[in-house]
């Protein structure tokens, strides 16, 4: 029998792992990650983005997905050699755009759609601030642009057909619009029926509320223009402004009524924070927090609220237009005035008394001392986990940038938009008090 030699036994190093694969492996793993139930319930480009990660069928999106993963790590992990490595990627993304976007649009509507998506989050990732910057300098608007001309093709080719809309199409439309809308532009009538995207039932519903939010909003900043340019105020200008606070009257009435069909087993319960526990400003707007079952029912509330306190918004500065355009201020318009501002402040901290949950920055369990009660403890050791803070950005985006609010109130909105913009990297959202930020 031959014996073993004696002495250390030799060793194989590991490879390496490049920059650019350790950006990935973090990426997918820790940013792309979302729970099954709120996949199911909300859909998320994300998941799509997992799906192509490893198919090399196309260089153009094998470039996004590399220039995203690198920007992200750079951002959130303080790694400036993986910013350098972005850009590099991001360029050739560019140049190979230029030639292939055209026949990738031709072969693989998802490829161009989700190529298009990264390359809007990779600007959002990187945005920096600059002198005299404000939020309609925005990179990532003209990638937006790009994505409703691409799905303006899809569409025209459906036109027909019974082709039915993936993921992919539909999270694109979504976006599309969430950028329509906080411009001011007008939809296209093409982007307007979410049924033909895929929308169905209680999203359906919600889809055209939305829809017709960004429609009021392009027809109050018409209006906004015309009446500035006037010295005199017409009659012509008089009935639109009446049809128009009129219509917001009527979509208002209409959210508040589709929050009335979500199953009351979705909906929140509202708690106090024992006062023995101390509560930190971040992430605690005050001592009451509302709990929800599960949540991706949270999300759907989530958005309710800060689609509200738009809508509300926009309604309140219609009517101030509207307003000298009266013989008198009547008693209904001061009514309808305050009816708005209630709103907003209403819809403001049911949406501040969320954020703990959804953030999952509360401990929930049974009382050992009250059956049938809750225990409700603050955490704060736990790191934001990136997919709840998506969930949670598109809601702080218009919480933070809707005008009526007391500033104490709206500069919280903005603090938790830029934890949210750290735990996510988006450099867009960093940004929330550095630059001339949205006012909705």
């Amino acid at each position: 029998m031959v014996k073993r030699p004696r002495g250390p036994r030799s060793v194989v190093p590991a490879p390496a792992i490049d920059l650019e694969t350790r950006a990935l492996m973090y990426y997918l793993n820790h940013h792309l990650y979302a729970p099954a139930e709120l996949q199911r319930l909300l859909g998320s480009v994300q998941d799509s983005v997992c799906q192509w990660a490893n198919v090399t069928k196309y260089s153009a999106i094998n470039l996004a997905i590399s220039s995203m993963a690198l920007a992200v790590f750079s951002r959130t992990q303080q790694h400036p050699p993986a910013a350098v490595e972005a850009w590099g990627k991001y360029d050739q993304l560019l140049r190979t755009t230029r030639v292939a976007m055209p026949d990738l649009v031709h072969r693989d509507i998802d490829a161009a759609l989700l190529t298009i998506f990264l390359m809007s989050r990779y600007e959002d990732t990187m945005q920096t601030h600059h002198e005299g910057m404000s939020s309609t300098d925005f990179r990532s608007y003209v990638h937006h642009d790009g994505a409703a001309a691409i799905l303006k093709i899809w569409r025209e080719r459906c036109l027909g057909k019974s082709e039915s809309a993936t993921d992919i199409i539909k999270q694109s439309r979504r976006g599309i619009i969430r950028s329509h809308l906080l411009r001011h532009l007008a939809l296209p009538a093409w982007l307007a029926d979410g049924a033909l995207y895929g929308e169905y039932g209680l999203e359906l519903e919600y889809d055209r509320l939305v829809v017709g939010v960004a429609s009021l909003r392009h027809q109050f900043k018409s209006l906004q223009k015309e009446i500035s340019s006037q010295n005199d105020l017409t009659i012509d200008l008089s009935s639109w402004a009446q049809d128009i606070s009129a219509e917001a009257a009527t979509l208002s009435k209409a959210l508040r009524d589709w929050s009335t069909r979500i199953p009351s087993t979705w909906h929140p319960q509202r708690h106090l924070i024992p006062a023995h526990h101390p509560l930190p400003s971040k992430h605690f707007y005050s001592s009451i927090v509302y709990i929800y079952p599960s949540i991706a029912y949270a999300a759907i509330w989530l958005h309710y609220y800060a689609t509200s306190m738009l809508l509300s918004r926009t309604r309140l500065r219609i009517l101030e237009l509207v307003r000298p355009m009266s013989d008198d201020f009547s008693n209904q318009q001061q009514m309808l005035e305050e009816e708005c501002c209630a709103t907003i402040r209403d819809m403001a901290c049911a949406l501040s008394s969320s954020i703990p949950f959804a953030l999952d920055k509360i401990t929930v369990t049974e009382s050992a001392k009250l059956p049938d009660r809750l225990d409700i403890t603050p955490n704060f050791e736990k790191e934001v986990k990136p997919y709840l803070a998506n969930l949670v950005a598109w809601p702080l985006s218009l919480a933070s940038s809707v005008g009526g609010l007391d500033s104490e109130q709206r500069n919280w909105f903005r603090s938790e938009l830029v934890c949210v913009g750290e735990a996510v990297g988006a450099g867009v959202l960093v940004l929330t008090h550095a630059c001339d930020w949205l006012d909705l």
